[in-house]
C-alpha cells in the first residue's frame, strides 16, 4: 500500500491507496528564495503602472487605507505588508494616516488574536486595524450610479474616501467568480449586503460560465470588475502562494493588467487535466485556516465534482474547528434536509428574495447532482453526526465522536468502501480546492 497525506486543519490526514490510485496534483510554481525582496522587487517594478513610491509621494498628507483578506484566505499578510509600510514610510506617509481595513465581505470581525496572525504582532502594535461591516449602513457610502446588472452598490466608507488605496490578497481558482483575488477584494469584500446577495444571487450563480477559471462572461466576474473600477485602485499587490502559504509570485500595479497576469500564472501552475473520471475520490477542505468551517469546506467539494463519476462516491475530510458556520447557513440546510435539495433549488430561482449564505448550499448542490447526498461522504471530528446529517452529507460512522481521530474515522471509511467496490477506480485530491480542474 501506499501513503498519500491530505491537508486537514493545521497538519495532514494519511489515505493509504494501491498503486493504481491516481494522485492528482497540481504543479505548483516554486516558492521564491527571498519573497520580501521580491515583493519590494514588484513595488518598484509593477505591471501597467507607476512605482508604488511614485504614487505614495503624490498622496503625501492624505489618508492611506490598505486593504487585506480577513482569517479565512490564507494570504501571508505580513510579507506583503511589510515592504509596502516601508515605501509608505519612505515617502514621507506617517503611521497614524494609515488604516489597514480587513475585507471581511459577509464574515464576522476578526479577533484580536486573529489579527495578530493576520499581520504580526507588531503591524497591530503601529497601525489602525478596522473590519468591514457590511450590515453597518453608517459606515458606507453609496456610488452615484447602478451597475449594468441594476445592483445599487454601498461601499466601505474609509476606502472610498481615502487619498490613497492599495489593495492586497492572493489568487487562486475561485468555484464561482473564476479566480480569487484583484477586485474581489472590493467586491464583494467591501461592500453592503445587498450588493453581496445580488454577487451570489442565482442570477449569477446559475450562469454556466460562474465557475472556477473563468473571467470572460462570467457575471461573478463582470460584476466585481465593474465596482472595483468605478470605487478605484491605485495600486494592487496580489501574490500565489503554496498551501504552506509562502509565495511563489507576486504580481503588482494595475489592478487589471497584475491581476490578469496573476491569473493565467495560477491557470499553469493549478491546472490538473480532467482525463478521466471516478468511482471514488478522496479530497479535503484545503487545510487551516479554509477548512476551519463546513461552509468554506463547500469549496473542496466543488473542485473535485469534476472527477467523479455520475452517482459515484466523493469522500471529504476538513477539520471544521469552528463548527459548521453561521446560523441562518444552518438553518437554510436543516430546511432541506432528508434529500430536499432539489426542492432547495427550485425555490431560490422562484424567489426575489437571496438569504445570507445561501449561495453556499446552492455550490453544494452541483455536486449534489453528480453524487446525491448519499454519495457525499463526510469526515471530520470538528462536528457530530446529527448536525452533519442535516448539512446534506453522509456523515462517516463515528464522525465527531469524543475521543475518535479523524484519521481512525477515515480509515474506516475507506475500508467499507473498498469492501463494497473492489473493482472501482479511485483518485486522492490531497490540497483539496487548490487545484484548477481542467475539461
Amino acid at each position: 500500500m501506499t501513503r498519500t497525506e491530505i491537508l486537514f486543519g493545521k497538519g495532514t490526514l494519511t489515505v493509504e491507496h494501491d498503486d493504481d490510485c491516481d494522485v492528482l496534483r497540481p504543479d505548483h510554481a516554486k516558492v521564491l528564495s527571498d519573497q520580501a525582496g521580491a515583493v519590494a522587487e514588484a513595488l518598484a517594478k509593477p505591471i501597467g503602472s507607476p512605482p508604488l513610491a511614485r504614487i505614495a509621494k503624490a498622496k503625501v498628507g492624505g489618508q492611506v487605507v490598505i486593504v487585506i483578506s480577513d482569517i479565512t484566505r490564507p494570504v501571508p499578510n505580513a510579507k506583503i505588508l511589510h515592504p509596502i509600510l516601508d515605501v509608505l514610510r519612505a515617502a514621507g506617509h506617517k503611521s497614524e494616516a494609515i488604516t489597514i481595513l480587513i475585507a471581511t465581505g459577509m464574515h464576522r470581525p476578526s479577533t484580536p488574536e486573529e489579527r495578530v496572525e493576520l499581520v504580526g504582532s507588531e503591524i497591530v502594535g503601529e497601525y489602525r486595524i478596522v473590519d468591514h461591516r457590511a450590515e453597518a449602513q453608517e459606515k458606507l457610502v453609496v456610488l452615484p450610479e447602478p451597475t449594468a446588472s441594476g445592483t445599487t452598490v454601498w461601499i466601505d466608507r474609509l476606502y472610498a474616501e481615502a487619498d490613497l488605496k492599495i489593495v492586497t490578497g492572493f489568487i487562486e481558482p475561485h468555484f464561482m467568480a473564476g479566480f480569487s483575488g484583484g477586485r474581489k477584494a472590493i467586491c464583494p469584500g467591501l461592500v453592503n449586503l445587498e450588493t453581496i446577495q445580488k454577487f451570489h444571487s442565482p442570477d449569477f450563480l446559475e450562469h454556466p460560465k460562474a465557475t472556477f477559471g473563468v473571467l470572460e462572461g462570467n457575471p461573478c466576474h463582470v460584476e466585481a470588475i465593474e465596482v472595483a473600477r468605478r470605487v478605484g485602485i491605485d495600486f494592487l499587490v496580489n501574490v500565489t502562494v503554496t498551501t504552506e502559504q509562502d509565495i511563489t509570485g507576486v504580481y503588482a500595479g494595475d489592478s487589471d493588467a497584475a491581476h490578469q497576469a496573476g491569473c493565467a500564472a495560477v491557470a499553469e501552475a493549478m491546472g490538473i487535466g480532467v482525463r478521466r473520471q471516478y468511482d471514488t475520490v478522496v479530497t479535503c477542505g484545503g487545510g487551516y485556516p479554509l477548512d476551519t468551517t463546513f461552509y468554506q469546506t463547500v469549496k473542496g467539494m466543488c473542485f473535485a465534482e469534476p472527477f467523479v463519476k455520475q452517482g459515484g462516491t466523493m469522500v471529504i475530510a476538513s477539520g471544521c474547528a469552528q463548527g459548521i458556520g453561521s446560523d441562518i447557513y444552518l438553518d437554510i440546510m436543516r430546511r432541506y434536509a432528508g434529500g430536499r435539495w432539489r426542492q432547495f433549488i427550485e425555490d431560490i430561482k422562484a424567489s426575489d428574495r437571496v438569504e445570507k449564505d445561501q449561495w453556499e448550499y446552492e455550490m453544494q448542490c452541483r455536486v449534489l447532482r453528480k453524487v446525491g447526498v448519499e454519495g457525499l461522504r463526510f469526515v471530520t471530528d470538528g462536528v457530530d453526526a446529527a448536525t452533519l446529517s442535516d448539512c446534506s452529507v453522509t456523515p462517516a460512522p463515528g464522525c465527531g465522536e469524543s475521543g475518535r481521530s479523524a484519521q481512525e474515522t477515515l480509515n474506516e471509511l475507506l475500508s467499507s468502501i473498498r469492501r463494497d467496490r473492489p473493482d472501482a477506480s479511485w483518485a486522492i485530491i490531497p490540497s483539496g480546492p487548490y487545484i484548477l480542474p481542467r475539461t
